[in-house]
């Protein structure tokens, strides 16, 4: 996605009608932020079940492996 994709989809507000896993489902796998982050981070919290620190962003291969295996379809 480019960054004027990033800042349309944004600006639309896609975010307002999703669910914090849905958000979280796509959000934690697309490179650039697409909404505004203390919302995203609330979304990862609450999808994770646990406070989620700022820095955890940085490495978000671990975020998006504990999202998967509390999202595994059995």
């Amino acid at each position: 996605m480019t960054r004027e994709e990033a800042v349309k989809l944004a600006e639309s507000k896609w975010y307002e009608t999703k669910t914090a896993e849905e958000i979280v489902d796509f959000q934690l796998y697309e490179e650039r932020l697409c909404m505004p982050f203390p919302l995203f981070h609330k979304a990862v919290e609450e999808a994770l079940g646990r406070p989620v620190f700022t820095h955890e962003f940085a490495g978000a291969e671990k975020l998006q492996k504990e999202f998967e295996a509390l999202n595994k379809k059995d």
